[in-house]
């Protein structure tokens, strides 16, 4: 490592290092995308029996961004043991699988929670038991819930 290297991530074969002067919403943003690798990085045979992600959305009958930010939710919750997520882990997660974002994501999460579908506590975000039927009953078909 340089004398300018503030620190240095390094997770299997990604190494990312930082400048003592990185931009803190680069810094972020390099963080949450590390955080979104985690799963796959260290179980990576226990993610390929399952059903991505990607597969999930595009058989899912969602199509506003609040459906698809719940199958995300459910996703989250069944495929990587998350009980709770921020906004920029579902907005990492449309990234990944090539859909495009809202512009305001949490606007989207909002009008869900006011149908009592999410809630939210300190910027972290859950499915509630009744948001988490909802997916599984009216979002997924039955043979990939």
């Amino acid at each position: 490592m340089s004398s300018a290297t503030e620190f240095r991530i390094k997770i299997g074969e990604v190494e990312v290092e930082c400048p003592s002067d990185v931009d803190p919403e680069r810094l972020e943003a390099i963080l949450r995308s590390i955080h979104a690798a985690l799963p796959r990085a260290l179980a990576p045979t226990a993610q390929s029996s399952d059903t991505s992600l990607a597969d999930l959305l595009a058989a899912s009958s969602a199509k506003t961004y609040g459906d698809k930010a719940g199958v995300i939710a459910y996703w989250l919750e069944e495929h990587e043991k998350r009980s709770d997520w921020r906004t920029g882990d579902v907005l990492d997660a449309f990234e990944r699988v090539g859909e495009s974002p809202p512009a305001n994501l949490t606007d989207a999460l909002n009008q869900k929670a006011k149908k009592g579908l999410f809630e939210v506590q300190d910027r972290r975000w859950k499915l509630t038991g009744e948001g988490r039927g909802w997916v599984k009953y009216s979002l997924l078909p039955r043979d990939l819930d």
